[in-house]
């Protein structure tokens, strides 16, 4: 018979064969009083204390096996929940740091200094967008 600390250190499939192991054990001890071939009474309590270690062992595992998964899969998808809304704080953020009136400046000062250095600023403008082209001769 193992202590209780070894009875935690098994693995779930030996900790199953010791169940059935001491089950048997101990089917065979109440059938052995009961036909007056063993003499041993006091065993079948001890059998039965043994088992009852075992299988408390094998119903935590079961019992916080459940709930770490559980806990596991509802911590997973908080997490998930709360990544999302903090990119998403993080976008607005970055969007209203982000100064959008700087770049239109650039843009208008470049419009500005092409069109001191060009005449002809309004045929290159319908060009770019592509609705005239010159005609090629």
């Amino acid at each position: 018979m193992l202590t209780f600390s070894e009875i935690a250190q098994l693995s779930d499939r030996d900790l199953h064969e010791e169940v059935t192991r001491t089950r048997d054990t101990l089917f065979r001890q109440k059938m052995g009083v009961r036909t007056n071939h063993l003499k041993d009474l006091h065993l079948i309590k001890i059998l039965k204390k043994y088992l009852a270690q075992l299988l408390t062992e094998a119903a935590r595992r079961t019992k916080f096996g459940d709930k770490v998964e559980k806990t596991s899969d509802a911590v997973g998808k908080k997490a998930k929940e709360f990544s999302a809304e903090i990119e998403k704080k993080q976008t607005t953020k970055k969007e209203k740091a982000a100064p959008k009136k700087a770049e239109k400046p650039e843009v208008v000062e470049a419009e500005k200094i092409e069109a001191k250095s060009s005449k002809d600023v309004k045929v290159k403008k319908v060009e770019a967008k592509g609705l005239f082209k010159k005609s090629e001769k």
